[in-house]
């Protein structure tokens, strides 16, 4: 239903656009998120803003993100949907909710998400490339980053920590604890940044500075680094 609808609308597919992003802040509404996000208050001009998951109805700060990335099929989709007269470009998979996405207010943009091998549907022969997003917002946004031409990627606030001991959560290196199913979605995650870092030509950089389990594809990043990392050289 969303695919059809969506395709109905005829939202411009992203990769008909010429898009180029040398530095790429992918930023979700992890651990603190409230707090942590005046850390990039003074971000250079040339690094490029990507928003998932509540991110973009957290977002205080004067600079605008760039663009926000949702794949969420479901009604539950709504509760990420801002209610400001205008929000950055969107980003779309062609699964989407489609009531989100008639109800954003905002340039729209569509991709096409890989398919199971056994699975054909609408808008697939239109595109020129698709993104392997498990259904998943941050591993959509490093697809686009990647298609994006990126050669320096953050994550900021990726993760789904807490700090409470609650029932049935593992205890992370740090303190925090998570759930064993945001355990699978961070392997999900840290395999899309090994696959980023081995393609062929790549001289790719990836920091993280989030507050949940490892990533091993992945140099985490302290605080007074954030703004360091973008410097060439680094």
């Amino acid at each position: 239903k969303n695919e059809v609808q969506n395709n109905l609308n005829k939202y411009t597919w992203i990769d008909s656009e010429n898009i180029y992003h040398k530095n790429i802040l992918i930023v979700s509404d992890g651990f603190d998120f409230e707090n942590k996000q005046n850390l990039l208050k003074d971000l250079p001009k040339d690094v490029t803003v990507i928003g998932v998951n509540g991110s973009l109805i957290k977002w205080k700060l004067q600079k605008s993100m760039n663009y926000y990335v949702v794949n969420n099929p479901y009604e539950q989709c709504l509760k990420y949907l801002p209610k400001n007269k205008t929000n950055p470009k969107c980003i779309a998979s062609v699964r989407t909710n489609s009531n989100f996405l008639e109800n954003y207010r905002g340039t729209k943009f569509r991709y096409y998400p890989v398919n199971e091998s056994s699975y054909s549907s609408l808008g697939e022969k239109e595109v020129i490339w698709q993104i392997d997003d498990y259904r998943n917002p941050i591993c959509a946004a490093i697809g686009l980053a990647f298609r994006f031409g990126a050669e320096k990627i953050m994550l900021f606030c990726c993760d789904n920590s807490f700090e409470d001991e609650r029932q049935g959560a593992k205890k992370l290196h740090n303190g925090l604890w998570e759930y064993p199913q945001q355990e699978t979605a961070h392997g999900i995650i840290d395999a899309n940044l090994y696959w980023f870092k081995s393609q062929k030509y790549s001289n790719i950089s990836i920091g993280d500075f989030s507050s949940g389990a490892i990533y091993e594809n992945a140099s985490y990043i302290q605080e007074e680094q954030i703004h360091f990392f973008w410097e060439e050289g680094t």
